[in-house]
This record gives C-alpha cells, structure tokens and sequence, in this order.
C-alpha cells in the first residue's frame, strides 16, 4: 500500500499538467490506498490469469497489467485524480513500477 500511496504521489507531481486532482492531500492518499489495495490483492490474480501472455512477452505484459490497474483508480477517484491521456497512464504506471521495484527491494534487505 506504502508503494501506491508514494508512486501514485510522485506521479502527480512529476506529471502535473497531464494530471490533476483536487489539491487534497485525502484524495492522493485514498488513492494511492486503493491502487496498494489492487496492486496487493488484484495484481496476483491478474498475473496467474494472463501467464500465457507474460511468457509470450518475456513478462513485458505485466507493465500493461499495472496500467490497467492506475486506470482503474483513475475511473474510481474520476472526479478528484485524472490523468489525460494514455501517456499519462503509461508514465503513471512506469512511475508506480519503479516505486513498486525500489520499495520491494529496499523492504527485502530488512
């Protein structure tokens, strides 16, 4: 949920004219919240569904994965967090991923 809750943030910000919210802090953290929540919960099932694909892929589709999943979130919270555009969603997701990757790795460690 930590890696949702910051990459969802650092998202916003970096991509801050192709996304916008409702300048509550709330907002990005019920967000980021519900993306965690999908990517803990959802993102397992997903990746068992879509195996084929991933080996197809060399697992170049799990990125597609968690883009849906950012768009999820950005039909849910529509009216407080939007993202214009799918290059947005796409740097979105890239953004949540490396989050995703770096808090992984650095809560492994400990």
């Amino acid at each position: 949920m930590i890696a949702g809750i910051t990459g969802l943030t650092i998202a916003v910000y970096i991509l801050a004219p192709g996304a916008t919210y409702d300048h509550n802090w709330l907002t990005l953290i019920l967000a980021g919240a519900a993306l965690g929540l999908l990517l803990y919960f959802v993102r397992p099932l997903l990746y068992l569904i879509t195996l084929p694909l991933r080996i197809i892929t060399f697992n170049l589709f799990s990125f597609v994965i968690i883009m849906l999943l950012v768009w999820i979130v950005d039909c849910l919270f529509s009216t407080h967090l939007e993202f214009q555009g799918l290059k947005n969603i796409f740097f979105a997701s890239l953004i949540v991923w490396a989050v995703d990757l770096l808090l992984g790795k650095l809560l492994k460690q400990n």
